[in-house]
């Protein structure tokens, strides 16, 4: 098990004391909306439930068509247990790089969103986005914190204070793509074990095959040139996918560098010239917003990036005739950070022990969790004795329509059109697995802020399209985008960054 910081092991030991204070009900799952009166004892502890309360939570993906029916279903139980409602708005992908931080920035009024490592939640954090939970928790979620991993609040503490509820749901940093079997069977190729392997089966059919108009699902949140560099070894220092910054331990000690500094860019730049030249993907690409697996589910594309996740729900929304297959290209797996899937509480809300007690059903109700992560039981999914379950109209409630944040362990359920040797699989994930204790650092830019603002539109200006290999002269244009880095501010960035990982390596690298 990772080490924990003493300020967040500290945390979690009060924490747990103040569990047993608060009581609450027997661990056992309600299936009316029923609560025994010592979970409404230990609930109403500090904040009374008789003024109702209507709480509203941001959500990330599309809208589900039945979505506003399972949750009138939702809010009875909602308002009867804890006399408050619940509106939920979401947040389309195409929108989240605008749209989700705006949220957090404009003062609007909310109770709960969905956050994570890949929606720069550090980054938010050191903003001021969000509220301390290190006080409330105990006291609001002490029945879903006895099933909460110890390592996930050290994960959510940055400059002593709990920021997120982590999911307790264990994630892999195995990013693979999902690959059309039956084109794979068409041109020769048996497995994918890496990027260069994965385009070699794209250009094959790029060759034999005209009904793809994005053969490489690629769009404005592409994530090829983040796994290509972390399959070379290389650590995000964010944590997740769409940052400027690494770690390179290939010398022993971490090493920060910008990405445009890695010995092996040049390298990349070239073949993604060479993959953007053959038509893999178009020239629109940063225009799109359609997702990766939006684009493989429809058809046009023969492959896209994805997780282990995103991989399973191809296998099941995709055409059965494709042979849906996923491939790991990750040589090294580690447990992602339990917040890459967490929930926030914004500074702005102001019901956050209301929202903190429906957060606590949600992670130990299965009624109430199953609900908004699978519908209505007989309406939109039915369950088989294996405890396996199906999905009966995906265009009317696709299955976790955002709920990762709130993934539970315990009740989560597996598909029963899921892959056959799904459970294979994963446990292949997890014999793998290596521990990483960077997965546990989060990155401050607070000091260095208009440095790394000026670093990001520099990125957006000159990386984005060069990684994908719309330039005419590579080494020109890496020259152009090396110098404009230097300019904003770069050498300061990496210095402090570099400061922030000696310190945390030091202290956890024992």
């Amino acid at each position: 098990m990772k080490k924990l910081r003493r300020s967040a092991a500290l945390l979690l030991t009060a924490s747990m004391l103040a569990l047993t204070a608060c009581g609450g009900n027997s661990g056992k799952t309600s299936t009316t909306g029923e609560q025994t009166t010592s979970a409404k004892a230990g609930e109403t502890e500090g904040a009374g439930l008789s003024e109702r309360v209507d709480l509203v939570m941001y959500l990330l993906g599309p809208r589900p068509a039945r979505y506003d029916a399972v949750l009138e279903k939702f809010n009875e139980l909602a308002l009867k247990d804890l006399n408050c409602t619940l509106t939920v708005n979401f947040i389309e992908y195409g929108d989240m790089a605008t749209k989700y931080p705006l949220i957090f920035s404009s003062g609007e009024e909310f109770d709960l969103a969905y956050g994570g490592t890949w929606v720069n939640f550090a980054n938010l954090a050191q903003k001021g986005a969000f509220m301390p939970l290190e006080d409330l928790l105990p006291k609001y979620c002490a029945e879903s914190m006895k099933l909460q991993p110890e390592e996930s609040l050290a994960q959510a503490t940055i400059n002593g204070h709990i920021y997120a509820y982590p999911t307790n749901f264990y994630t892999y940093s195995a990013y693979g793509v999902t690959v059309r079997g039956d084109m794979m069977e068409k041109y020769g190729f048996n497995e994918i074990k890496d990027i260069d392997q994965y385009m070699e089966y794209l250009e094959a059919v790029n060759a034999g095959e005209t009904q793809f108009s994005n053969l490489a699902a690629i769009g404005q949140d592409h994530v090829l040139t983040d796994i290509y560099l972390e399959s070379k070894g290389l650590y995000p220092v964010n944590g997740g996918q769409y940052g400027m910054y690494y770690i390179d331990s290939s010398s022993g000690s971490p090493k920060v560098i910008a990405a445009h500094e890695w010995e092996g860019y040049e390298d990349y730049l070239n073949k993604a010239k060479k993959w953007s030249d053959e038509g893999l993907w178009p020239k629109s690409a940063l225009s799109i917003k359609d997702t990766s697996t939006d684009m493989v589910q429809a058809g046009v594309a023969a492959g896209g990036f994805g997780n282990f996740d995103q991989g399973v729900s191809n296998y099941q929304l995709c055409d059965p005739s494709w042979k849906v297959r996923w491939y790991n290209v990750q040589p090294n797996v580690n447990h992602l950070a339990y917040t890459q899937d967490c929930m926030v509480v914004p500074s702005s809300s102001k019901h956050p022990e209301r929202a903190l007690m429906l957060l606590d059903k949600l992670k130990t109700d299965e009624t109430y969790y199953n609900l908004l992560t699978y519908g209505i039981e007989g309406e939109d999914f039915t369950r088989d004795e294996n405890n396996r379950y199906t999905c009966l109209d995906t265009a009317q409630f696709i299955p976790e329509p955002g709920t990762w944040g709130f993934r539970s362990q315990q009740f989560y359920l597996v598909p029963t059109n899921a892959p056959a040797d799904y459970e294979e699989q994963k446990q292949a994930l997890e014999d793998v697995t290596v521990a990483n204790i960077f997965r546990n650092f989060n990155m401050d830019t607070d000091p260095v802020k208009s440095e790394y603002a000026a670093m990001q539109n520099v990125y957006a200006q000159y990386n984005a399209p060069l990684r994908l290999g719309m330039t005419t002269d590579v080494q020109k244009d890496l020259a152009q985008l090396t110098e404009k880095a230097k300019a904003a501010g770069n050498d300061k960035v990496k210095a402090e960054l570099q400061r922030q990982v000696d310190e945390f390596y030091a202290a956890n690298n024992k």
